[in-house]
Order: structure tokens, then C-alpha cells, then sequence
């Protein structure tokens, strides 16, 4: 028999992914074949990297991190109450928020919330495959799946 718990998502997601790397750097390659068929002069390929490292650490630094995921109970609508303990320049915090909307595709699932503690906001994050276990990546497509169908 399947027990109630069994039927949430609770999932830890691995902060690191191989495949989101592979992906920044081939999007960084295309950049710079891009870059090295432009004839422009030496300043200009070296403002291009100043403003890009910048851009790229900004970005890396100011965006919070999924740690963990967590379905509301069974007995609230699988939109309400979510539970997300993101890592952040502040800390770990746990955050409470409402999904919006779930993409599955081969390699990626985009989960769209909107935070309701600490504070209000939409917040959108990408669960690369490698980034959780073959059991709880099973879960969130059936998520997506369910998800999808509800509002087709």
C-alpha cells in the first residue's frame, strides 16, 4: 500500500548540474565564435569581456539558489503552499509560495511561482535532470504532466 506521504514531492535539489554548465558554455562558445568573426579593435574585445564577466557574476551571485522542494499536503490544492528552501546571499530561509506553472521538457523542468514569505514576488527556477534522483525527477514530470493537462 502507498502510504500519504509518498504521494508528495519532497525532493533535495543539488545545487551544481552538469548539464546547465555544458549548456553556459556552449551558449559561451557561440558567443565568442560570434566575437572573433567581428573585426572590432582591441578595446572593444576587451570591454565585451569586462561587461560579461561582470553580467555573468552578478547574475551567479544575486540569484537564489533551489535547495529543496516540497508539495503542500494532500488535503490543500497542489497550487498552495508550497515549500522552497532557497540559498541565497542571506543565507538558507525557508520560503513559502504558490506555483504558477510547471514546463517539462526532455532535460529541464521550469517551475513558475509566486513567493508569498518572505516577501512577494515571481520567481521562476530551472530543475535540470541531473540535478535530483531518477525517483523524484519521475515525480516532477508526472507534476508537469498533470499540470498541463489541467489547464488544456
Amino acid at each position: 500500500m502507498i502510504s500519504p506521504t509518498s504521494l508528495r514531492i519532497d525532493a533535495p535539489i543539488q545545487p551544481a548540474s552538469c548539464l546547465r554548465l555544458l549548456f553556459y558554455m556552449l551558449l559561451a562558445s557561440v558567443m565568442v565564435i560570434l566575437t572573433g568573426l567581428a573585426s572590432l579593435a582591441l578595446w572593444q574585445y576587451v570591454l565585451i569581456f569586462v561587461v560579461s564577466v561582470a553580467v555573468v557574476s552578478y547574475l551567479a551571485l544575486s540569484r537564489p539558489i533551489l535547495m529543496h522542494l516540497s508539495q503542500p499536503p494532500l488535503n490543500k490544492s497542489v497550487y498552495q503552499h508550497w515549500q522552497l528552501l532557497m540559498r541565497s546571499s542571506r543565507g538558507d530561509a525557508l520560503w513559502q509560495a504558490e506555483l504558477t506553472a510547471v514546463s517539462s521538457y526532455p532535460w529541464v523542468i521550469c517551475l513558475s511561482f509566486i513567493i508569498i514569505e518572505p516577501y512577494q514576488r515571481h520567481l521562476s527556477v530551472t530543475v535540470f535532470r541531473d540535478q535530483v534522483s531518477a525517483e523524484h525527477w519521475r515525480e516532477l514530470t508526472i507534476l508537469a504532466n498533470t499540470i498541463s493537462h489541467k489547464t488544456a
